[in-house]
């Protein structure tokens, strides 16, 4: 491995498009995951008095650092087509899709059902209220609360108030 020079790839095409393409990379590049690999065999094994063997002169802490960054940014690519799809809100737009297949046209007929059965509702309601009103009004016409007794025929009135009538010849229903 030493002595080669190694070139990272860049998983994305050129501008203005920068499409992720992380199969395109040409043969002598390394991915950014792969970037510990190879300064393995550069950090220093034994690091002793600040000073590394011949060959070797990347401290351990700069390699952890290294490994640390690449192995995170490698993660973010390798997550990257499910961001770029939550970007374009594919499953939003896939889930709404799916709602407006499968599920509106169950849900207008009943949405529809709902409405026909209030609108019965209503009506019977009007009717019924309808029906009371008239009763009320009846009972008003017919049956006074004022505790006198109101003879049907006024002639019949008239003639027991001055008299020229007996009493005793009609009754009075109530």
């Amino acid at each position: 491995m030493q002595g080669v020079p190694y070139t990272v790839c860049n998983p994305f095409s050129a501008p203005p498009e920068y499409q992720y393409q992380p199969d395109k990379c040409p043969a002598n590049t390394i991915r950014i995951g792969e970037i510990p690999q190879v300064l393995k065999v550069f950090t220093c094994s034994s690091f002793d008095n600040g000073t590394c063997a011949n060959g070797q002169f990347i401290s351990p802490n700069y390699y952890r650092t290294v490994e640390a960054y690449s192995t995170s940014i490698q993660s973010l690519l390798n997550v990257y087509p499910q961001m770029e799809n939550l970007v374009q809100c594919k499953a939003v737009k896939d889930a709404f899709s799916e709602i407006l297949l499968y599920h509106c046209k169950p849900l207008k007929r009943y949405v529809r059902m709902v409405w026909a059965s209030m609108v019965f509702l209503s009506l019977v309601m009007v009717f019924l209220v309808l029906i009371w009103t008239m009763l009320a009004q009846h009972e008003q016409e017919h049956h006074s609360l004022d505790g006198s007794v109101k003879p049907r025929l006024p002639s019949v009135a008239e003639e027991l108030e001055t008299g020229t009538k007996d009493s005793t010849e009609h009754t009075v229903s109530v």
